[in-house]
C-alpha cells in the first residue's frame, strides 16, 4: 500500500509537461496564464450558482444546479492540476482528478436526462403573464364581490337597527345564536350581557312554556309545520316575563339536516295583556249569558251591566285625571313643564307664589329669562349633558328672580320626556324653596363658630387651672420643705419629705395635663420617667449603682382620676426600692413597666432584684403610711395588687382604664 502511494505521488519516473514545450517560455506562459485563468473561472461560476438557488428556494430542480456545480468545480481543478504538472509530473494524481470528473460530468449528464421533460412542463413567460392577468381579473372580481356583500350586510344591519322586532340567527350545528341589538333591548339587556350559546339562552324561556316551545320546533325540523310560530314568555333583564310572538324559517342541506334556523320576535306584552283582560271580560259575558240564557230581560240587563262598568271605568279615568291635575296644581313644590328652548309650557300655583307670576305671565318668559346670571352656564351645561343622553336627570340649587326683583333659593330637579321616537319633547321641573334651609344653614354655621370659640375659651381655662393647681402644689412643696428647717427629728424630717415628693408628683400629674394637647388625659410613659428622675434626684442615687429600666407603652394615656392615683403608688414603691432594697452600696436593677391587657384594662410592674422581703410580709397589716397609701390608692382605682419578695420585690397591679 505504501509502494502504490508513493508510487501514486512521485516525481520521479515521468518528465514534468513543460518538457512537451521545450521550456518556451512564451508557449509555458500561453499554457500556464489559460489553465490559470479558466480554472478561476470554473470557480466562480460554482458559487454564483450556489448563491442563485440559496436565493431563490423556489426555482423548480435546484439540485441540479448543484450537480453543475460541482461538474465546473472539477473541471477547473483538473485545469490547475495542468499547470501543476508543468514542473510536477505527478500524472497518476492528475489522472485521478480527471476520472473523478468525468464520473460526475456523466452523473450530471445521466441526471439531466429525465430531466428535461420535467423542464418543458414549465409554463413560459407569455403562459405566466396570461395567468397573472387572469388571477388579477378574478381578484378584481372577488373585490367587487366583496364589496357588494358588504353593501349588503350594511343594509341589512340598517334594517335590523330600523326594524321594532328582535332578529335572531340560530347555527344548528354548534348552537350558537346571533341577537340583534333590538332583541336585547327589548329585553332590557345591553350588547355584552347575553350569551350566544343556545343553552343559556333556554333558561330564560318561562318553565311552563319550555317544553311547549320545545314541541313547536321539533315539528318545524321535521317539516311537519311550514313555519316556526309560537307565543311565549321569556325572562328581562329585570326578573319580569314579557309575552312575544316568536317567528323563524328553519333551513335544511341536501340530507335533509337542518342547519340553520332564522326568525324574529316581536313584543306582545300589551296585546296579551289586553287579551287577557278581554278574555277575563268574555268569561264573565259567557258566565253572564249561560246564566241567562233563559230570559231575555236578563241578557239585556247583564249589558246594561256592562255598559254602566265601562261608564265607571271612564269615570274613574276622569276622576284620576282630576286627582293628576289637583295633585299637579296642589303641590307643595313647583312643579312646570318646559319647552326645549326654556319657555314655560305649564306651571303650578306653587311655582307661581315662589316666583310671585301668574300663570300667564310665566308663560310669556324662558327660565333664562329668570335665572341668576352666576347659575345659568352650569344649569346649560346640565341641559346639554341630559339632551346628549349623558344623563338622565339633575339637580341643583340655583336663584331665581322673583316678580318683585327679589332673589329665591331653590332646588332644581330636571327630567327629559322624548317621544317614542327619541327625540326631546319636553323637561318637567321640580323647584323647591329652600331660602329658609339657606337661612339655617348660615345660622348652623354663625352657632358652630360661636361653639368652637366657646370651646377654645373652656381650654384656655382649664389650662389655666391645671397651671394654677400645679403652682398651688409647688407653693406647699415649697412651704413643706421651709419648715423642714426647723425640724429637729429626723423621723419627723424623713416624714416631711415625702409628703412633699407625693405632693410633688401630683404636681408633675397637674404640668403634664397643662402641657398635654389633650387636657383629659396626659402620655403617663413621660410622666413616669420624669417622676422617677425626680426620686433618683431626691434620694441621690449613684446611676452606676442603681441601673433603671423602664418599658411602657407608648399608647397608655391615663386621665387625671387614674394618674394621680397611680403615680402615688409608683413614688411609694420606688421610694421603697431606694430606701431599703440596696443596703451597704448595694447594685442592682428597678423595672418599672406599664402595658394595656385590652382597652378597658391595664397592668403596672414595680419590681427591683434587692434583698427581698420577709417571709410573713403582707402588707395589709403594715403600721407604714406608704404601705397604707398604696393599699388605699389600689382600692381607689378599682384594682388588684399582687407583691412578690422571694427574690427581690415584684409588685403587679391590675387596673381599669377610665
Amino acid at each position: 500500500m505504501m509502494e502504490f502511494l508513493n508510487n501514486f505521488f512521485s516525481t520521479s519516473q515521468f518528465i514534468p509537461h513543460g518538457h512537451c514545450y521545450l521550456w518556451k517560455p512564451g508557449l509555458v506562459w500561453l499554457h500556464l496564464v489559460s489553465d490559470v485563468l479558466t480554472g478561476l473561472a470554473y470557480y466562480s461560476i460554482p458559487v454564483m450558482l450556489v448563491y442563485f438557488v440559496r436565493k431563490r428556494r423556489d426555482v423548480p430542480f435546484g439540485w441540479i444546479f448543484l450537480m453543475f456545480g460541482a461538474f465546473i468545480v472539477a473541471c477547473g481543478t483538473t485545469h490547475l492540476m495542468d499547470v501543476w504538472t508543468l514542473w510536477h509530473p505527478t500524472y497518476w494524481l492528475s489522472g485521478l482528478l480527471k476520472a473523478i470528473t468525468a464520473f460526475v460530468s456523466v452523473l450530471t449528464a445521466v441526471q439531466l436526462v429525465p430531466l428535461i421533460p420535467q423542464a418543458l412542463t414549465l409554463p413560459s413567460p407569455a403562459q405566466l403573464e396570461a395567468a397573472n392577468y387572469q388571477l388579477a381579473k378574478e381578484i378584481a372580481e372577488r373585490i367587487r364581490t366583496e364589496e357588494v356583500l358588504r353593501e349588503s350586510e350594511q343594509r341589512w344591519q340598517l334594517a335590523l337597527r330600523g326594524n321594532n322586532d328582535g332578529i335572531w340567527d340560530w347555527n344548528v350545528k354548534t348552537n350558537e345564536v346571533f341577537f340583534s341589538i333590538r332583541w336585547k333591548e327589548m329585553l332590557g339587556y345591553e350588547d355584552h350581557e347575553i350569551s350566544n350559546h343556545l343553552d343559556e339562552c333556554v333558561t330564560r324561556v318561562h318553565p311552563d312554556e319550555l317544553d311547549w316551545v320545545t314541541q313547536t320546533i321539533q315539528q318545524h325540523f321535521a317539516q311537519k309545520t311550514p313555519f316556526y310560530t309560537i307565543e311565549y314568555r321569556i325572562l328581562c333583564k329585570d326578573g319580569t316575563y314579557k309575552w312575544i310572538l316568536d317567528r323563524g324559517q328553519a333551513l335544511w342541506d341536501e340530507d335533509g339536516n337542518v342547519v340553520r334556523m332564522v326568525g324574529s320576535h316581536t313584543d306582545i306584552t300589551e296585546r296579551k295583556q289586553a287579551e287577557e283582560a278581554l278574555s277575563n271580560l268574555l268569561n264573565q259575558l259567557e258566565i253572564i249569558v249561560e246564566q241567562r240564557t233563559a230570559e231575555l230581560t236578563r241578557i239585556n240587563q247583564s249589558l246594561q251591566a256592562e255598559i254602566t262598568e265601562r261608564h265607571r271605568m271612564e269615570q274613574a279615568l276622569r276622576e284620576s285625571e282630576q286627582r293628576f291635575r289637583a295633585a299637579f296644581h296642589q303641590a307643595a313644590v313647583g312643579i312646570a313643564h318646559v319647552a326645549i328652548d326654556g319657555s314655560w309650557l305649564l306651571v303650578n300655583q306653587r311655582l307661581c307664589d315662589i316666583l310671585g307670576y301668574t300663570p300667564e305671565e310665566l308663560q310669556l318668559l324662558s327660565f333664562q329669562d329668570i335665572t341668576h346670571p352666576d347659575d345659568l352656564s352650569a344649569d346649560l351645561k346640565y341641559i346639554d349633558h341630559i339632551l346628549a343622553d349623558n344623563i338622565q336627570t339633575y339637580s341643583m340649587e340655583k336663584r331665581y328672580f322673583c316678580k318683585d326683583t327679589s332673589i329665591v333659593w331653590v332646588n332644581l330637579t330636571v327630567s327629559l320626556m322624548r317621544e317614542l321616537s327619541g327625540e326631546p319633547k319636553y323637561f318637567i321641573s321640580v323647584v323647591e324653596d329652600i331660602s329658609e334651609r339657606q337661612a339655617a344653614q348660615r345660622d348652623r354655621k354663625q352657632w358652630e363658630e360661636q361653639i368652637q370659640a366657646s370651646l377654645l375659651e373652656k381650654e384656655v381655662l382649664l389650662k389655666e387651672i391645671y397651671h394654677r393647681v400645679k403652682n398651688n402644689l409647688q407653693v406647699i412643696s415649697s412651704l413643706l420643705s421651709l419648715q423642714s428647717a426647723y425640724i429637729k427629728d429626723k423621723h419627723d424630717l424623713i416624714i416631711f419629705k415625702q409628703s412633699q415628693q407625693r405632693i410633688a408628683s401630683m404636681a408633675l400629674v397637674h404640668e403634664k395635663l397643662y402641657q398635654s394637647q389633650d387636657l383629659a388625659r396626659i402620655n403617663f410613659g413621660e410622666y413616669i420617667r420624669d417622676l422617677v428622675a425626680s426620686l433618683f434626684s431626691a434620694y441621690e442615687v449613684n446611676e452606676d449603682a442603681i441601673a433603671l429600666t423602664i418599658n411602657i407603652d407608648d399608647h397608655v394615656f391615663l386621665g387625671l382620676d387614674t394618674a394621680i392615683p397611680c403615680s402615688l403608688i409608683i413614688h411609694e414603691l420606688v421610694s421603697n426600692s431606694l430606701k431599703y432594697a440596696f443596703p451597704s452600696g448595694r447594685n442592682g436593677i428597678i423595672y418599672i413597666g406599664i402595658k394595656k391587657n385590652n382597652e378597658y384594662e391595664a397592668t403596672l410592674v414595680v419590681s427591683d432584684n434587692g434583698i427581698g422581703l420577709p417571709s410573713n410580709f403582707n402588707f395589709k397589716n403594715m403600721a407604714s403610711l406608704g404601705w397604707q397609701l398604696v393599699d388605699a390608692l389600689t382600692n381607689q382605682l378599682g384594682g388588684n395588687i399582687n407583691i412578690q419578695g422571694a427574690r427581690g420585690v415584684e409588685c403587679d397591679l391590675t387596673f381599669a382604664l377610665i
